[in-house]
């Protein structure tokens, strides 16, 4: 009898073993890699539409090979028109009438939650920043390693990110001392300025690429890293006035019959489109390339700063306006999303997705529920890159301080099915302006008057979704 049951003790171990092996490993979290512009235009990507100025167009070969490996959003949406808004979106999942910052200036509060603190606390995620944070200095709440991020190396100031060649970037809370910019200028860099200075923008990339070889070793743990351009904004060599667009050189365009600001600016677009294929070749070599989400956007619209125009290039291609604009040409961003295995390569979506819908999203791909997240305005389109149809969200709502129509003031703007758009200024029923993007996406024609209907429906959604918080004159 003793026999027989530790017989059948042995069989029912072996098949409790056989179950446990039988079963399939846990399915690994893919990694998230956003990769951020800092007022790169709508049209400035080349397999974005474009009137073709009289100049042709810059070229972008690597973000064209990323657009056949991923989806192409033609109705993507920045945050805000201005960087540290827009980024505020990005982080917290808000749009501008609810985000904490809604201008250049004011920082995160102690209530507001990132992506990378949920990805971090809920998702088991690595965290990573490298670039332009601008939304809270080190030191205080606002800080990027106290809003979820494990390493950060760049700019905390907006206003610091305007130089190139600066004398130092932050480590975590530590200076990172650039020994060869300790008294950069446009005189003591040489020429090309990479000759006795460095750029930023190379040690960003240097710094990513490490950070890569440090994640592949532990594969196991994904990782979210935000790499965040201060390319092509305006700035300059050893200040932070807005005077140029200092790219080392004028590289590839040396020879053209241009102004030399345009020769930096396209420049600074080939040599960020160059920085993007090393990071994506990188992914490649490491094996990571299939379990990592790739985004690649713009902050806002495209910048007409530092003796830049931005017509020369026909940077906002078919839109109406720039940076700071509440007409799309200020907002809409290129959005690229590449998800091996799961988005289908070389396909274009008009499904409407603004920054504050990062947070859903990534949290989605994270495998994360929404008892996981803050209260957000935004939703996942992890559908629409799956391949499945998704209903359009009910609106995309922008708001902004100061933006650049003509110095109206206070300006709101939204997107509703099928295809309306409407922009209101101070709050004033006169002010109010409604466009077809179907049938005019360069917003010419204001429809306002005959469709009173539409003008009241859109009233509605413009008074609700503006939270007053005193951020903006009053507003």
């Amino acid at each position: 009898m003793a026999k027989m049951a530790l017989l059948g003790a042995a069989v029912l171990l072996a098949g409790l073993l056989s179950i446990a092996w039988a079963q399939p490993p846990p399915v690994r979290k893919p990694n998230i890699l956003f990769i951020l512009a800092d007022d790169l235009g709508y049209g400035d990507v080349q397999t974005y539409p474009n009137h073709n100025s009289e100049h042709g167009r810059m070229d972008t070969p690597r973000l064209s090979e990323l657009t056949e490996q991923s989806m192409m959003f033609t109705d993507a949406y920045a945050g805000a028109p201005v960087c540290a808004p827009s980024r505020c979106a990005l982080m917290t999942g808000k749009h501008l009438g609810h985000c904490t910052v809604r201008s250049n200036g004011p920082t995160l509060n102690a209530s507001d939650t990132t992506i990378a603190q949920v990805l971090k606390e809920k998702g088991g995620y690595r965290t990573a920043l490298v670039g332009k944070w601008g939304l809270g200095s080190n030191g205080t709440v606002a800080s990027p390693n106290n809003k979820g991020f494990d390493h950060f190396f760049g700019y905390t100031s907006q206003e610091n990110a305007h130089d190139y060649y600066p004398p130092f970037l932050w480590r975590n809370e530590d200076h990172y001392v650039i020994e060869a910019n300790a008294k950069a200028s446009r005189k003591t860099c040489g020429n090309p300025f990479t000759t006795h200075c460095v750029w930023a923008e190379d040690l960003f990339i240097n710094e990513t690429l490490t950070l890569l070889e440090e994640y592949s070793k532990s594969e196991e743990t994904p990782f979210y890293l935000f790499l965040s351009f201060t390319t092509p904004h305006a700035g300059n060599v050893g200040s932070n006035a807005e005077t140029g667009v200092p790219a080392p050189d004028e590289g590839v365009y040396a020879d053209k019959p241009w102004p030399d600001v345009e020769k930096h600016f396209a420049s600074c677009v080939h040599k960020q489109d160059a920085h993007v294929g090393q990071v994506l070749d990188r992914l490649d070599t490491l094996g990571l390339k299939d379990t990592t989400v790739v985004f690649y956007a713009s902050d806002n619209g495209a910048h007409n700063e530092g003796g830049h125009n931005y017509s020369f290039f026909d940077s906002s291609g078919p839109l109406r306006g720039f940076k700071r604009s509440i007409h799309e040409g200020g907002i809409r961003s290129p959005l690229l999303v590449r998800w091996p295995g799961i988005t289908k390569p070389g396909t274009t979506s008009a499904q409407r997705w603004a920054f504050y819908d990062f947070m859903s999203t990534a949290a989605d791909i994270a495998g994360l529920t929404g008892s996981d997240l803050p209260d957000t305005d935004g939703y996942s389109v992890v559908p629409t890159l799956q391949g499945v149809k998704q209903d359009q969200p009910d609106f995309i709502y922008h708001e902004y301080c100061h933006p650049n129509e003509d110095k109206k003031g206070w300006g709101q703007s939204v997107v509703i099915e099928p295809h309306w758009k409407a922009v209101r200024f101070n709050n004033n029923a006169t002010t109010f302006e409604l466009y077809n993007l179907m049938e005019d996406i360069g917003e010419k024609d204001d429809l306002s008057a005959q469709n009173k209907n539409i003008v009241e429906q859109m009233t509605k959604i413009l008074d609700e979704q503006h939270v007053d918080g005193n951020y903006c004159d009053g507003h």
